[in-house]
């Protein structure tokens, strides 16, 4: 396309519109629903290269703007108009359901955690009218009400919930940190059984900052401020008295590992001291932390002696300083458990963390061996969030632009699911109860659900456009 209005001179008086800048091709596709979006993309091959497709970088969950008429909204950034431009999904184009419940119309909801494939955990009101929590799904509408026991905005207005991958149908598990001293457990089979507990006193005078759901589904892993990670294990439902056992909170195997700074190598257990804002991860089955000294915090020195030195070790961190750590307990037997990652320990995998459930992802769209992360607004007061991105093996950051949020939660990192998705499938062990043949049945119900949200998956990135990442 290289066409260009001409005046009667002959001489054209605006360039050819393959010619514009890619920053104002991004303003205006992010003007236009995504069947206009895909539209743009055809116009010529500069368009082409200038838009890449929406799902080519990663959606965050943002509050709704009053004009949506949703809960929340879905966002990519645009690099080229330094922006995060809302996904306008038009009647025409796709529908983005709305939570039946009353939650979709309370006043205030946001989001506090999405899973790897879909799923979104939502909460709404305040202390006086709490409204949720629920697990949703914005594409195909499926919605879970979870128990009350999970939202106690009394103690913390935006829990941070994890929840088990394609929970609809085939049981789950929800877990909550509701006060920074304490979690809270759902646990729900496929027949309807539903089971709710809290640590209570087990984390008494701990103060917890992230959550992890472990791959196999049967622990959670929990961080305190100062780097300790707790292990929460649930026991699976018994084959003898259908009953779900207690869980229980333990330390990372193989052994127990030294407590607090003292799991650390120096210089490392004085940083871990100011470094509050931290998160976990798991990445091919290994733990890693990421700490960080947040936006607003200022920076600070500490002394971090050298074991048999006898001059003082004054180290400077900064606002934005990150630090990457790894669980390896075996690298020094008897000694710290965690040491510094090093930059090809991530395996080429870009890993989000957030208020989502820690996600590892590897592709063409996203920068390998790095952390994506949310910066929260500067002097911790409500505002606006930057994502930013760290790179493990260069050591530096890469700010996005900033994504409104009204300042009640901070963002969280959204992924849909291979188009191929299958039901989840517990594994198999001798000490958990077999299927019952109203599992059986209520699965036979559930196949129609499954194809429609299937079908629901393969039309929305039929529209959107190739995925130049894949969840690991």
């Amino acid at each position: 396309m290289s066409s260009a209005v001409v005046v009667a001179g002959g001489a054209p008086c605006f360039p050819p519109w393959a010619d514009l800048e890619p920053g104002i091709i991004s303003s205006i596709a992010a003007c236009c629903s995504l069947a206009d979006y895909a539209s743009c993309r055809g116009v010529c091959s500069s368009w082409r290269s200038a838009l890449p497709p929406p799902l080519s970088r990663p959606l965050a969950v943002l509050p709704a703007d009053d004009a949506s008429g949703h809960p929340v909204s879905l966002a990519a950034c645009s690099l080229h108009a330094r922006r995060w431009a809302r996904l306008l999904l038009h009647a025409g184009d796709l529908l983005l359901h709305r939570p039946a419940s009353i939650i979709g119309d309370a006043p205030g909801c946001r989001c506090v955690g999405a899973s790897r494939d879909g799923w979104v955990a939502l909460v709404a009101g305040d202390a006086a009218a709490p409204v949720g929590p629920v697990l949703f799904n914005p594409f195909t509408g499926e919605e879970i009400p979870l128990d009350p026991s999970l939202y106690q905005p009394a103690h913390h207005p935006a829990p941070k919930i994890v929840f088990s991958r394609n929970p609809i149908g085939h049981g789950f598990t929800a877990v909550s940190l509701v006060r920074p001293d304490m979690v809270a457990v759902q646990r729900a089979a496929a027949d309807g059984y539903s089971y709710s507990e809290d640590t209570g006193p087990l984390l008494d005078g701990v103060f917890l900052v992230d959550l992890a759901y472990g791959g196999d589904g049967d622990k959670v892993y929990c961080l305190s401020r100062d780097g300790q990670v707790h292990v929460l294990h649930l026991p699976r439902r018994s084959r003898v008295n259908h009953r779900m056992p207690p869980m229980e909170v333990g330390t990372l195997p193989p052994r127990s590992p030294p407590v607090g700074a003292a799991a650390f190598p120096p210089p490392y257990d004085a940083i871990s001291l100011v470094t509050e804002a931290k998160s976990l991860a798991l990445c091919d089955g290994v733990l890693y932390q990421i700490w960080r000294r947040a936006t607003g915090a200022g920076p600070v020195t500490v002394d971090a002696p050298v074991a048999g030195a006898t001059a003082a070790r004054w180290i400077h961190i900064f606002e934005g300083d990150v630090f990457v750590l790894k669980y390896d307990p075996e690298k020094d037997p008897g000694g710290t458990c965690w040491t510094v990652a090093e930059g090809k320990d991530l395996g080429g995998n870009a890993v989000f963390v957030g208020m989502n459930d820690a996600a590892v992802v590897r592709g063409e769209g996203v920068r390998a061996n790095s952390v994506y992360y949310w910066d929260g607004p500067r002097g911790g007061g409500g505002g606006d969030y930057e994502a930013v991105v760290y790179g493990v093996e260069t050591g530096a950051s890469v700010r996005w632009p900033v994504a409104f949020t009204g300042g009640v939660s901070s963002p969280a990192w959204y992924f849909l699911p291979p188009a191929d998705v299958r039901p989840r499938v517990e594994g198999k062990a001798t000490d958990v109860e077999a299927t019952s043949s109203a599992e059986e049945a209520t699965s036979l119900g559930q196949d129609e659900e499954q194809q429609q949200s299937a079908h629901c998956l393969k039309k929305t990135k039929s529209l959107l456009g190739r995925f130049d990442y894949c969840i690991v």
